[in-house]
């Protein structure tokens, strides 16, 4: 994955295209995870598609390598996210 800086923070960035279509900014970092149905932590995978599971430190049997979106940990992420339709709490000044 070709990786750039957040233009906000800082942090080194990759892209990765969701099923939907659209570019999703992820941290650079990939981590292993196990699948967790309601698990504390969303990732994304090289696929563009998500699961919940639980970050783990080794490489163990049945895990596997995701991301985890830079909206989640970029501390001015709100500075990027586009409204959505019909919500007029957001202001993009």
């Amino acid at each position: 994955m070709k990786t750039t800086q957040c233009r906000n923070c800082g942090a080194e960035i990759g892209f990765i295209k969701t099923i939907a279509g659209k570019t999703m900014p992820v941290d650079a970092a990939s981590r292993r995870f196990y699948r967790q149905e309601g698990g504390p932590e969303l990732f994304v995978l090289v696929d563009g598609s998500t699961a919940r599971g639980r970050s783990v430190e080794a490489d163990i049997d049945g895990t596997e390598i995701g991301f985890i979106s830079h909206f989640a940990t970029c501390p001015n992420a709100n500075e990027f996210r586009k409204p959505r339709k019909g919500d007029k709490r957001r202001n993009r000044a």
